[in-house]
């Protein structure tokens, strides 16, 4: 596993740098593009999450590796290049899309969402990202070839890979459980015009929460905060920690699951700030274990989601596509739980 010493000697920056980069530290100073370095570079050292385990039982087709075919992929996505920076969910899975395409003996072009009218020029179009129905529906039309990674809508007529979220939280919450957890807070958010369904909550990861907790008879309102219309990332977490926190008036829960992870760094900065002790006082959980979240400060608990086999396998099934079309797939990934630092028994149960 990499360090924070072998990041900064790479990167050509201080460890004190590169760890507040790492724990989303608004008060460092560094340029964007020293940001976009250290994570880069945190997530290529990071890279072997699961190689070794799928090469040793074949997953890989060797003859695949070897494949060499002369095209040109494009990759949109629906974060801008500043926005990854903010949560490198997406960063982590566009990276593992690049090298599994230059593997593969693809060119690989990035296009943002106002240059679709050049996709046509291309030999399949990877898209990553939370596009809106009317987004997906456009790049199916331009595209000749599409995989879509990270969708939430039904696909028609083209590949999809996503992580099953529904399962990542069934993990989450049996961890806290197992722990003798009961107030457990759910803190989230939904971009709700990037959402499909028909309940009032769309994600897998808030509904998964919401049945699990009154399955066990648990479910309480006054620790269930979820914001609509807004984006997964820390400063919103920090502001929705805030409230949460003064809505509680000191009856705390005893653990709080996020989002994702980036929501976790928010929580666990907004803890610390009212010097309430991470895990002592208060579990907190995140989902994606992202590179980042070994690195911050308690190292963040949480429910691996397998970005780089997101983007691989989005190459992969482009690459299959355009080459053996064949019906449209929805490849749903595996999660696993990861336990460090964030998370312990609740108070009472320690006496």
């Amino acid at each position: 596993m990499a360090t924070i010493t072998d990041i900064a000697k790479e990167a050509g920056v201080s460890i004190s740098t590169v760890s507040r980069v790492l724990n989303y530290d608004d008060t460092l100073s560094a340029t964007e593009e020293t940001k976009r370095k250290v994570f880069e570079i945190a997530e290529k050292l990071n890279y072997t999450k699961y190689k070794k385990k799928a090469r040793k039982s074949g997953n890989l087709n060797p003859a695949t590796e070897l494949s060499k075919k002369n095209g040109v992929i494009g990759l949109i996505t629906w974060r801008t290049s500043d926005e990854e920076l903010e949560d490198i969910y997406y960063m982590s899975i566009r990276l593992a899309a690049e090298k599994r395409a230059v593997e593969l003996g693809y060119h690989v072009t990035n296009f943002s969402q106002n240059e679709q009218h050049q996709l046509q020029a291309v030999d399949g179009v990877l898209a990553i990202g939370k596009f809106t129905q009317e987004k997906i529906d456009e790049l199916n039309t331009t595209a000749p070839n599409l995989c879509v990674v990270g969708s939430n809508f039904p696909f028609h007529d083209y590949d999809c890979v996503n992580t099953d979220f529904g399962q990542a939280t069934e993990v989450a919450l049996h961890h806290l459980l197992d722990l003798g957890h009961k107030k457990i807070a759910y803190i989230g958010a939904e971009e709700s015009d990037n959402l499909y369904g028909f309940r009032t909550y769309k994600t897998p990861t808030t509904n998964t929460y919401i049945d699990m907790m009154k399955h066990h008879h648990l479910f309480d309102e006054n620790y269930f905060f979820v914001k609509e219309n807004s984006s997964l990332d820390v400063k919103t977490s920090e502001a929705l920690t805030e409230k949460a926190l003064a809505h509680w008036q000191g009856d705390l829960p005893t653990a709080i699951l996020a989002a994702n992870d980036a929501f976790a760094i928010g929580i666990i900065h907004t803890l610390n700030a009212h010097d309430i002790q991470v895990p002592e006082q208060i579990s907190v959980m995140g989902i994606n274990d992202l590179s980042i979240s070994r690195y911050i400060t308690p190292p963040l608990s949480t429910v691996r989601a397998y970005t780089e086999e997101m983007g691989e396998t989005g190459i992969n099934l482009l690459h299959e596509r355009i080459h053996t079309p064949g019906i449209a797939k929805r490849i749903l990934l595996d999660t696993e739980l990861v336990v460090r630092g964030s998370t312990t028994r609740p108070v009472e149960t320690r006496r």
